[in-house]
């Protein structure tokens, strides 16, 4: 008698998630052992992030979504989630939860999944960051969790000092590296073409997101960027993506949208992942406070400005250097990271995120965990 595939339901939320974990998700899909079910919620719905659900779709099956609106603040897009979740949960249970992060649609996640007794897979605990409501919610994620697939030996300390059981605690390296090389990436000259940037002039990618927690008011946390981008080069391109769905995103996108229209600025609610890293790969630094400035852009030795602290107790390699919300001192460290020196420094000392066959590593674990039950 053939044995039952054990249902593994993947919550999603937002379009960098996505990005980075679409491969195992479908690789997991094949598996003989597990079934894997998809739910959608939080960024994925709103269109004013670009409504990314539909990148979802063409990609897997969606067995289920659960909708938020765009004038959801985040404690409202939050209760929609662990009840929309915990809803559909009833009427079709799982076997295991696979939750990525420290978002609130990881943390509505797993707080279902501990509630109804269904045990919660985490990728991605133990990383440290600055003062922002995603380190909380990491830390209660994986407090809530069973299984610990984890980025670096120093996350799985983190964990383990939460409470986790070794056993179940690996190393699997950046889902976001997996199987990531400067080769696998679009030629500078065909992502020219494709989003309207000048090939022969200097590219700055910005992406920045409101941080509640931090020690500057939100306005001033972008203005300070922009105030700094205004200070390049006339024909250098400036490119800024649209933030996460975090509280006083709203503020954020008020005020990057008065720079649609500029010359050389260039201003996008989303990218899909393969495009969004061939920018970043093409850029001659990448600026704001995003984690894939630590983990992405280290990996393919790109110069990232952090500015702020959203960031600044997560481990990094020597691509990053560190600015606070002063447009003078934005403009000193930019001016810095472009230096040949900088690049040789960079150049000579490796991220500590491990890439390779992440996917495989985080399936095998799985596998291994869903057929104990």
């Amino acid at each position: 008698m053939t044995a039952r595939k054990k249902t593994v339901l993947f919550i999603t939320g937002t379009r960098a998630e996505w990005g980075f974990m679409q491969s195992a998700v479908l690789r997991l899909s094949k598996s003989p052992f597990i079934k894997v079910k998809v739910l959608v919620t939080g960024m994925h719905t709103q269109r004013r992030f670009g409504y990314t659900l539909s990148e979802v779709r063409k990609a897997i099956h969606v067995d289920h979504v659960v909708p938020v609106q765009d004038y959801d603040d985040q404690m409202t897009a939050l209760g929609k989630e662990v009840d929309g979740i915990g809803r559909y949960l009833k009427r079709h249970p799982a076997d295991a939860l696979l939750v990525v992060g420290d978002r609130d649609e990881a943390f509505a996640g797993s707080t279902a999944g501990v509630h109804l007794g269904i045990p919660v897979i985490h990728v991605s605990g133990g990383d440290v960051s600055g003062p922002i409501v995603d380190q909380y919610l990491r830390n209660a994620i994986t407090c809530f969790s069973r299984v610990h697939l984890v980025q670096t030996s120093q996350s799985r300390e983190n964990v383990l000092a939460l409470g986790a059981d070794p056993r179940l605690a690996k190393i699997v390296g950046s889902a976001g590296l997996d199987g990531l090389t400067a080769s696998s990436l679009m030629r500078r000259k065909d992502v020219a073409r494709h989003l309207g940037l000048d090939p022969d002039q200097r590219w700055f990618l910005v992406l920045m997101h409101p941080t509640i927690l931090d020690n500057a008011p939100i306005p001033r946390q972008i203005q300070s960027v922009l105030q700094a981008l205004r200070t390049l080069r006339p024909n250098d391109e400036k490119i800024i993506l649209y933030p996460n769905a975090d509280e006083g995103s709203d503020s954020f996108i008020r005020a990057i949208e008065k720079t649609r229209g500029t010359h050389h600025y260039h201003l996008l609610r989303h990218l899909p992942r393969m495009e969004f890293l061939s920018l970043m790969h093409a850029s001659a630094a990448l600026i704001g406070n995003s984690s894939s400035g630590l983990v992405e852009a280290g990996h393919l030795r790109v110069p990232f400005v952090h500015i702020g602290n959203r960031q600044q107790h997560r481990e990094h390699g020597s691509n990053v250097l560190f600015s606070g919300y002063d447009a003078d001192a934005i403009v000193q460290t930019i001016d810095k990271v472009l230096s040949p020196a900088f690049r040789r420094k960079m150049l000579k000392h490796p991220s500590p995120y491990r890439g390779g066959a992440v996917a495989a590593r985080m399936i095998q674990t799985v596998e291994q965990f869903v057929q104990s039950l």
